[in-house]
């Protein structure tokens, strides 16, 4: 097997664990160099023993990073500018770092730092966007993008908040508590019911408002999807349960 920058792959197999029976590796090499043991799902483990999985499947499954295409070296040489809801942002630095201040609650973590001018963010960085920068698959670019889009206000990173098919939209409301003087969010599904009041952050706010890149039903998608469909799935359960009474 050889990737997409043409590194080879040997050596794919599973192997169980020396210290718990129970638990079992995959691992391979990659250009002779060997990879980091990944522990196996059972189901995984069980198709493979039964050769119903192969070993580039295996390899999607535990390393899709390494089999990729890398992004150009350039695209690793900072500053780079993003398209910003006012214009270009530009991103001065962006590294990866080990939380070390024992006090707080992300303590030895590793998180992506990103500084654009004045600005600084960090946030705890996920296994797979961690790996996806380590092997060059990504560009700091789409990680800041990802990572840090909604505090940046950027249109793009509301795009993935959808509401569930067939919601009205209409029902969306954005509006200020009088209780505590807090913008939330909520929905009206008519016959359905209403969900609870769900305050929306600063960051979320500003988008809505002030910079124009989320709309409400982005908002309400971010807050209120689970609600939403918990509510649509009961109503659902009523509906075919009062059928089969029926028949």
């Amino acid at each position: 097997m050889v990737t997409a920058n043409g590194e080879k792959v040997s050596h794919g197999h599973a192997f169980q664990s020396t210290t718990n029976q129970d638990d079992w590796y995959f691992t391979a090499k990659i250009n002779g160099v060997q990879l980091k043991p990944q522990k196996m799902d059972a189901a995984d483990l069980a198709a493979y023993q039964k050769k119903e999985m192969t070993v580039p499947q295996l390899m999607e499954r535990y390393y899709p990073t390494k089999l990729m295409p890398k992004v150009s070296e350039e695209a690793f040489r900072m500053p780079k500018e993003l398209a910003g809801p006012d214009g270009a942002i530009t991103i001065d630095k962006f590294n990866v770092y080990k939380e070390k201040d024992e006090q707080r609650p992300d303590f030895g973590k590793y998180k992506f730092y990103a500084q654009m001018g004045d600005t600084k963010m960090s946030v705890v960085a996920s296994k797979e966007d961690l790996n996806a920068y380590f092997d060059r698959v990504v560009s700091p670019t789409q990680l800041v993008e990802k990572n840090f889009g909604e505090r940046l206000h950027l249109k793009s990173a509301y795009e993935k908040y959808q509401l569930p098919e067939g919601v009205d939209p209409k029902g969306v409301r954005v509006a200020k508590d009088h209780a505590d003087n807090k913008w939330k969010v909520s929905m009206d599904l008519g016959e359905k019911g209403k969900t609870s009041k769900h305050e929306i952050s600063f960051d979320d706010g500003y988008s809505l408002f002030k910079a124009k890149t989320a709309t409400r039903e982005q908002i309400a998608a971010k807050y209120l999807n689970t609600e939403i469909t918990g509510m649509l799935s009961t109503v659902t359960n009523k509906m075919e349960k009062t059928a089969s009474l029926k028949m």
